[in-house]
């Protein structure tokens, strides 16, 4: 790419030409602007793995508390301590590696009859018709959602990938939080075993969660469940595509399946940024980051840095990973990263098994978002 002057503002992430440039600006970004001031002046960014890393792991230097959360009744993402150690505590509850184990059999039931129908089609659109359906069946049945629901929490989640200012969320949250609220409405006349239930009765220090405060659960469950781990499988299913050789190593060596979720969500990070809030002066190479300042830390570039990752631009399902920033890290470490790893293996293991040469039809459509990494559509025949 040709190198922006200092005046340009390198790192867009609002346009679909970012969507295709992506790792030549990140790189640029960690070699030469390693703390990158948006000429704006709208925000810093950090992209070298052990700048994020260190700014992750410093909760009290880099507060969650940030614009974002204005737009939205109270979210964990948006939370510092001790109220996030607090609801943390509580919620994780639902994300047993035990509870989670036990889902297995759903993702692969969802995925079959799934497969079947594309199968007697022919084709899908893989984005639109399997990656989004595996995940949004299998967080709604852990909600509680019925299925009539399913398809509408579907599309105003999708809603999230596009967004590009606080205003696109205004009609997809009302929307959520409205079929929410009658929802816990009839979990408090009707207690079932799903997580909804499981919220109205938990209480943190002797206290019932407030109504927004269930409302936030549910909406980031819902969003987390459906858009994180839809991208994944989506860009999965592309890497392999073309990756030839790397999908008859694991047709050959299924037992890899694991490694290689791992090694997507390290080179497709599905969530490539978030934000961060400087409460005091830090320094990074010599450069000051202000006190009140609005810090990005861009988990997808940090996921390409080599000085952390030999080749990191190379796709390799047997690369030995000992950590990386996919699932951000500290407090705020995913909740369901469990289940993402285990909804993406069984997807992907049950789609290759039986399409074991789908193709695809022209060039996958990438969605424009400031946060994700995710296709639209991807076209694709199944033999």
């Amino acid at each position: 790419m040709t190198r922006p002057a200092l005046t340009d503002c390198l790192y867009n992430p609002s346009t679909a030409a970012f969507q295709d440039e992506l790792w030549d600006v990140y790189r640029v970004m960690r070699d030469e602007h390693p703390v990158y001031h948006d000429p704006r002046g709208s925000f810093i960014a950090l992209t070298r793995f052990a700048d994020v890393w260190e700014a992750v792991h410093d909760p009290e230097g880099f507060s969650s508390l940030v614009d974002e959360q204005q737009n939205f009744l109270p979210q964990l993402i948006y939370m510092d301590p001790p109220r996030h150690s607090e609801l943390r505590s509580l919620i994780s509850r639902a994300f047993t590696p035990k509870r989670v184990a036990e889902i297995e059999g759903l993702v692969r039931r969802v995925a079959r009859h799934l497969i079947d129908d594309i199968a007697a089609a022919g084709g899908c659109d893989l984005q639109r018709d399997y990656a989004a359906v595996v995940p949004s069946v299998v967080i709604a049945r852990m909600i509680g959602v019925t299925d009539e629901h399913i398809e509408s929490f579907r599309s105003w989640t999708d809603s999230f990938l596009e967004i590009q200012g606080p205003d696109d969320y205004a009609v997809a949250t009302t929307k959520i939080y409205g079929l929410f609220a009658e929802l816990l409405e009839e979990r408090r006349r009707s207690p079932r075993d799903d997580l909804m239930t499981a919220l109205l009765e938990a209480e943190v220090d002797g206290q019932r969660l407030s109504d927004n405060e269930l409302l936030g659960f549910c909406l980031l469950l819902i969003l987390a469940g459906n858009d994180t781990t839809t991208s994944l499988i989506g860009s999965a299913s592309v890497l392999l595509a073309r990756h030839p050789d790397q999908r008859a190593r694991l047709q050959q060596e299924p037992e890899r399946w694991a490694n290689a979720v791992e090694e997507v969500t390290r080179i497709e990070s599905p969530v490539q940024a978030l934000p961060r809030t400087a409460t005091r002066p830090a320094t990074f190479h010599g450069v000051t980051i202000p006190a009140g300042s609005r810090v990005m830390l861009v988990w997808g570039a940090a996921n390409h840095d080599d000085r952390e990752f030999t080749d990191p631009e190379r796709f390799d399902v047997t690369r030995t990973i000992s950590r990386h920033l996919a699932f951000g890290h500290g407090i705020h470490y995913c909740l369901g990263s469990n289940l993402a790893r285990l909804e993406a293996r069984v997807a992907l293991a049950e789609w290759n098994h039986r399409f074991p040469d789908y193709a695809l039809v022209g060039d996958p459509e990438r969605a424009v978002s400031i946060w994700a990494r995710a296709f639209a559509h991807i076209p694709v025949t199944v033999g």
